[in-house]
């Protein structure tokens, strides 16, 4: 079938495809980059349903780009692609608070001894450590159950007020600020999560080394390990209640970093 002829028949003009198509774009750089959307969560026609029937339900609410009905096939690809990677660096901004949580897995599954144990996330492809998914999926319920992926879903809507299509790139200020910290503030996340562990199991090594030191015959560090890993978990079950409170503000905060770079405050 002709594309002008279905168009007409469904009563599309060009320059309404060609915002629907932008706007197409800018979600489809936050689905490969933000929480749980860019997780390979279902079946990739389900997602991309998904993906349509957001673009579908956000489009009329989008006002006009400048270059809407006249552009070139040239200026119409380089701005999809600049409203990708706009909806790429919010994603990417608000899915830092999980990347922290992966990070502090990380530290406390060395410090716990649990750093060799891997096991394949089905829904990332790749291998990690046994404590870092745990958390990383912990905090992912938190995400959804505090409906953050409505907030990704209102901000990215509410952003094409904010910044049109068309508009290009944020300034380069604000984005290295954003950036800057997003990366701080991920870093002293995952510090915070894994002190409680680290401290402890520090302590421990520390008694263990003075006990091996005053009786040398005595293997120590073979007991050290599972000491290790009970007091580890134990501490995790101990601060469970505010590792959530911890990450419902965190996960707030990050969002808010996030669309502040699209001049949503």
């Amino acid at each position: 079938m002709d594309p002008m002829a279905l168009m007409d028949f469904l009563g599309f003009s060009v320059g309404e495809v060609e915002r629907m198509a932008l706007v197409l774009a800018r979600l489809t750089g936050l689905f490969l980059a933000a929480p749980f959307f860019s997780r390979a969560i279902g079946p990739m026609r389900v997602r991309v349903t998904l993906l349509l029937a957001i673009t579908l339900v956000i489009y009329p609410l989008v006002p006009p780009w400048p270059g809407e009905g006249g552009a070139s096939a040239w200026e119409l690809g380089t701005t999809a692609f600049v409203e990708a990677l706009i909806g790429a660096i919010v994603g990417m901004l608000a899915h830092w608070v999980l990347v922290a949580v992966q990070v502090a897995g990380t530290i406390m599954g060395f410090e716990m001894g649990l750093s060799m144990a891997m096991v394949m996330d089905p829904t990332s492809g790749v291998q990690e450590g046994v404590l870092s998914n745990l958390l990383y999926m912990t905090s992912l319920m938190i995400f959804l159950a505090v409906n953050g992926h409505h907030w990704m879903l209102e901000g990215i809507a509410r952003s094409f007020t904010s910044l049109p299509l068309g508009q290009g790139l944020p300034e380069s200020a604000i984005l290295y600020e954003a950036a800057l910290q997003g990366f701080m503030r991920m870093f002293e996340l995952s510090i915070l999560i894994a002190a409680p562990v680290v401290v402890a199991s520090k302590i421990l090594y520390l008694g263990m080394g003075l006990i091996n030191r005053a009786s040398p015959q005595i293997q120590v560090f073979f007991v050290a390990m599972p000491i290790a890993q009970m007091m580890g978990f134990f501490i995790m079950g101990l601060t469970l209640a505010i590792f959530s409170q911890v990450m419902v503000r965190e996960m707030e905060a990050f969002a808010n970093l996030a669309f502040s770079v699209v001049n949503l405050r």
